[in-house]
């Protein structure tokens, strides 16, 4: 396992996350559990939560909060674990929540779930762009002053409302994003083809703004609903309807046959390729990986320590 060091989160960061958006719910306990052990025993140390994943109604308990909540107690991992969770996401209606109340239920209830009183990495789950980027760093930072935050991130946000935020926040003497979180994979998407329109996907611009600004990624989606490795496997007929609604273009399709040829080159799986794709990234990105099996999870490992040369990544890329 590669890792990058984060300060002042104490543990160091593996480059591969564990997603959990499905944990608690189409996961059950026992295999999250089970997923959670596999991840630590291969020295993976970042988990990736949020108080929307599994909500049932608004304002109440993450089933993937609670889970991993009771891992953590129940192994004492917590010291040795990034924890990442996020909060203030959009109500079911849309409706923002951008509020000094909806923040401090949020960040209380992740307490309460996660049995920490502190966050390694806490995103703004969705912006606002209605809300002035004063408003919102002006209330976020004496949860950062305190400790409560250790680093503040921005997930689904703009390059441009992040650097105003940074910006505004760098001349006032505030804590500035250190982080973001967005959908970033080797199959390109958009928002469109997501149909969230707030969601944000990397595309060229994006990446030359955080490579500028050697700001690290935390990549959502990273393996594309397991196009590439289903696509290999199975073809395309063997793609599930999100993937083939989020990812199947042209763009892609040319990308299965090049993911195919360095498979068959290095031995490496679809999944690892995928992974590695952004891992190697600079500045250094972490992967955040979905997986529901601890099968899944351990070939997916297998890409913990992929280096990909310049040339290959180009390949990836289409690019040369």
């Amino acid at each position: 396992m590669r890792y990058l060091s984060l300060q002042p989160i104490p543990v160091p960061v593996s480059k591969i996350a564990l997603g959990s958006t499905y944990f608690g719910t189409t996961i059950p306990e026992k295999t999250v559990m089970a997923m959670l052990d596999a991840f630590a025993t291969a020295n993976g140390t970042v988990l990736d939560t949020a108080r929307v994943y599994g909500q049932e109604y608004a304002g109440g308990p993450s089933p993937s909060e609670l889970v991993i909540g009771k891992w953590l107690s129940e192994t004492g991992m917590r010291n040795r674990m990034v924890l990442a969770t996020k909060g203030m996401h959009p109500s079911g209606d849309g409706k923002s929540r951008f509020t000094y109340r909806d923040l401090m239920h949020d960040i209380e209830m992740s307490q309460q779930s996660l049995g920490s009183e502190t966050f390694d990495i806490w995103f703004l789950h969705r912006d606002d762009p209605q809300v002035p980027v004063d408003e919102i760093m002006g209330m976020m930072a004496p949860l950062v002053q305190s400790g409560i935050i250790r680093i503040l991130g921005a997930s689904n946000w703009t390059t441009s409302r992040i650097e105003a935020a940074n910006t505004y926040a760098k001349t006032h003497g505030l804590p500035t994003f250190a982080t973001s979180e967005i959908q970033w994979s080797l199959a390109s998407s958009t928002p469109e083809s997501w149909n969230d329109p707030s969601l944000v996907c990397m595309d060229s611009n994006s990446l030359a703004w955080y490579r500028k600004k050697q700001m690290p990624i935390f990549a959502f989606s990273s393996q594309s609903k397991g196009f590439f490795s289903k696509a290999i496997a199975h073809g395309l007929a063997g793609l599930n309807e999100k993937s083939r609604s989020r990812f199947l273009n042209p763009d892609n399709e040319a990308k299965i046959e090049r993911v195919r040829t360095i498979s068959e080159n290095t031995g490496l799986s679809p999944a690892a390729i995928a992974t590695g794709y952004i891992t190697n990234e600079h500045p250094s990105s972490v992967a955040i990986v979905g997986c529901s099996s601890v099968g899944q999870l351990e070939d997916t490992l297998t890409g913990a320590d992929v280096l990909l040369s310049p040339s290959q990544l180009d390949y990836l890329s289409g690019q040369r």
